[in-house]
């Protein structure tokens, strides 16, 4: 996972500019469709308290996705809150792609996100197989200066995961088999750190690279 600082307008043209068949979900121009976002969260087991949403942000000088959540963990951590959606179905043509890029800013109280995909035989288990990877982003204005992030997570650090817990004999990433692709935060329960509270995720696009 890398996580770059502000890149120079020129480099954000270039970005975006390399080519509609590299791009994912851009969500700062026409209607996208929210309606295909399903809320995944902690909910579905009975200890669960925590929230998850995915909303346009339009105003008269630009649109993003905004993803609000709430982390209400219990005493150890554990506690995630997220949203997925199906992967278009063209995303198996980009597994030759190194990964993928986020162009995202995070505020509030949670900094710690991960990107999550799912094989389509793993979709319907209720303990399904999830491959992962984490980032971190800065929420603290003073040291961001409020500018948006550029996150890139190559596939091949994608890891396979079960119910929060690293499943090390599992097969690597195969894109042409993902059909699920979701975003999530998280208590941190099997990690060195913890968070709690709510937070915002602004994104602005998801690409490959």
């Amino acid at each position: 996972m890398k996580v770059l600082s502000t890149l120079c307008p020129l480099l954000l043209m270039l970005s975006i500019s390399c080519g509609a068949d590299m791009t994912l979900f851009d969500f700062t121009t026409g209607s996208p469709d929210f309606s295909t976002w399903k809320e995944v969260s902690d909910t579905v087991r009975k200890p669960g308290m925590s929230k998850a949403v995915l909303a346009l942000q339009k105003t008269r000088v630009f649109q993003r996705a905004v993803m609000f959540a709430m982390i209400n963990p219990q005493p150890n951590g554990a506690g995630f809150a997220g949203v997925q959606t199906a992967m278009p179905s063209t995303a198996g043509s980009h597994s030759g792609d190194t990964g993928l890029r986020l162009q995202v800013r995070a505020q509030g109280q949670l900094k710690h996100w991960k990107l999550v995909l799912v094989d389509g035989e793993q979709a319907g288990s209720l303990k399904r197989r999830d491959y992962e990877q984490k980032f971190t982003l800065e929420t603290d204005k003073a040291v961001s200066g409020g500018q948006f992030e550029t996150v890139e997570l190559p596939f091949a650090d994608f890891k396979a995961y079960e119910r929060g817990k690293l499943v090390p004999d599992a097969p690597s990433l195969d894109l042409t088999k993902t059909a699920i692709i979701g975003l999530q935060t998280f208590g941190g329960v099997y990690d060195a750190y913890k968070q709690e509270g709510t937070g915002s995720m602004e994104i602005d696009f998801i690409e490959f690279y």
